[in-house]
């Protein structure tokens, strides 16, 4: 089954127009914010809202190096998946003409723009890039599990990539400390082995964001608020990205907080 292009999360700057990709980009313009500025606690949670943008910023002229993982660490916030609907990976794949838009009502959690660059692994250029704009839906997958999956409503974009041609995959949540933590592993088909291209094209990410609502079920948040630390809420989104000059992986963190 052919799969759609995505540029997760992870970036890492390509390094002149020829073989390799040798550093990471920076991520200026990762920022994520909240609808709300409550602290909340543990006896009285407060329901809240999210956005997440993420950027990738190559140097000039090239596209960023394809992602493996992306991880977001929030301080003082908790996930209640186990009080809404949810919709697993099989229960996409199982119907191959809805896909996503069989899951149940209400469980999706969040979603939004991503912009990206599918290209040869041989030519980091941008002129070389195909634009692959899609959306992302973001799904409830239960207790410790988030589900993505791209959709794509324009056959002319991405190569003539469409929906169902990259399969759902996992984020993975748990609890470090007093923060909450989404852990994302990027599957190939979205990052170094892209379909439709007999040279395995690689995606890059350029922008994507990401807005989680504010939703409520049984009187409890998706998202909540049940502490805080000096008056901020610390935040950090950590991205790990592939060096195909060495074969290794490197890792940046980009760290900022919001007010309590």
């Amino acid at each position: 089954m052919r799969r759609i292009i995505i540029i997760g999360t992870t970036f890492v700057v390509l390094a002149g127009a020829a073989v390799a990709y040798a550093a990471f980009n920076n991520y200026t313009g990762t920022k994520i914010s909240f609808t709300s500025s409550g602290a909340g606690s543990k006896t009285k949670p407060l329901a809240v809202g999210e956005l997440e943008h993420l950027q990738a910023n190559a140097p000039a002229g090239d596209r960023a190096a394809p992602l493996t993982n992306i991880k977001v660490t929030i301080y003082g916030a908790q996930l209640n998946g186990k009080l809404f609907p949810k919709c697993t990976d099989s229960m996409i794949e199982a119907n191959q003409t809805k896909f996503d838009a069989a899951c149940p009502s209400g469980s999706r959690i969040g979603s939004g723009p991503v912009h990206a660059l599918l290209g040869p692994p041989t030519n980091p250029s941008q002129s070389a890039g195909i634009t692959c704009d899609t959306v992302l839906h973001v799904y409830n997958g239960g207790a410790t599990t988030q589900v993505f999956f791209f959709t794509e409503p324009n056959p002319q974009n991405c190569g003539g990539l469409r929906t169902g041609a990259t399969k759902p995959y996992d984020g993975h949540i748990s609890r470090q400390g007093n923060n909450l933590v989404v852990n994302v592993p990027l599957p190939k088909d979205i990052s170094t082995q892209v379909p439709n291209a007999a040279v395995g094209f690689y995606g890059s990410l350029i922008t994507e964001t990401l807005t989680f609502p504010r939703k409520v079920a049984h009187g409890r948040g998706y998202m909540e608020f049940i502490g805080c630390k000096n008056g901020k809420r610390p935040w950090s989104v950590t991205y790990t990205a592939q060096d195909y000059n060495n074969g290794g992986s490197e890792t940046q963190t980009v760290k900022g907080s919001a007010k309590c």
